[in-house]
């Protein structure tokens, strides 16, 4: 599939909140999350990042949540864990890198224990992801490159 034929598909799906967008230069998938979201559409948003991945297999990934509000619960973090994750390892040629970008102010409050700050300190590349946390874009895409 051509990157022009996923970058429609990606604008013809139902958006969640999110707009995702192939970065071939990069390479890489930004999705940004444009508004607060209920817990479904983050599910269904993560499963559209995860499709157009597919499409253009990469395996890097920028999820921007600086416009949208932490999402937490007990079920989101185990569907996160035991559903979402586990569906990486081995899917493309390397291990799914996934940069999550903050703001500054958010990145200073408390973090409970389900929330993007202690998911991304936990990467597990032995289980075929490496996750990361940012405050500023170009740190998150000099990461996802190296």
């Amino acid at each position: 599939m051509s990157l022009i034929l996923t970058a429609r598909a990606a604008r013809l799906m139902p958006n969640f909140g999110l707009d995702i967008t192939p970065r071939p230069d990069l390479p890489a998938i930004v999705a940004r999350w444009q508004r607060e979201i209920t817990a479904p559409e983050l599910q269904a948003g993560y499963l559209a990042i995860l499709a157009a991945a597919d499409a253009l297999g990469c395996w890097r990934w920028l999820l921007d949540l600086r416009r949208r509000d932490e999402l937490v619960s007990p079920e989101l973090t185990h569907w996160v864990n035991t559903e979402f994750f586990p569906q990486l390892p081995g899917r493309y040629l390397a291990p799914v890198r996934i940069a999550f970008l903050i703001s500054p102010l958010r990145a200073q409050q408390q973090q409970s224990a389900s929330s993007v700050a202690v998911i991304s300190a936990a990467t597990q590349p032995e289980h075929g992801y490496h996750t990361a946390l940012f405050t500023e874009e170009a740190a998150a895409y000099q990461w996802l490159g190296s």
